[in-house]
């Protein structure tokens, strides 16, 4: 459950399927109980998810981990950009978690990342 990548809908979406691979990288030691909703795209771990990340746009996403902080989260969740659908708890839980890992990723990981976002 650690390992598994995204399903990635539509399918035939360049956008979709380039923030399945940033979605993969970020959250690949986390455990995949939930699934992220970017726009009308989707990025799904499980059928049956504990919460549900919902970004209004790939804008929202490129901006929250190209400048990172709590501040910008909390604005951006304020604002109405960026929500949890479902157990809360869990996915603050799965975003300290993330907040952890960050400094752990690898100069490749980094790297991928970072052009992945500016071909959004």
């Amino acid at each position: 459950m650690f390992y598994t990548a995204a399903e990635v809908l539509p399918q035939q979406d360049k956008v979709a399927r380039r923030l399945g691979t940033i979605a993969d990288i970020l959250f690949r030691r986390s455990r995949k109980d939930f699934n992220i909703r970017v726009g009308e795209r989707e990025l799904r771990y499980t059928d049956s998810p504990r919460f549900v990340i919902v970004f209004d746009s790939p804008r929202t996403v490129r901006r929250l981990i190209l400048r990172p902080n709590e501040y910008r989260a909390a604005e951006a969740f304020v604002d109405k950009h960026l929500d949890i659908e479902g157990d809360l708890i869990a996915g603050l839980k799965t975003k300290n978690a993330l907040i952890e890992r960050a400094p752990t990723l690898r100069l490749g990981e980094k790297l991928k990342i970072l052009f992945t976002l500016l071909r959004i």
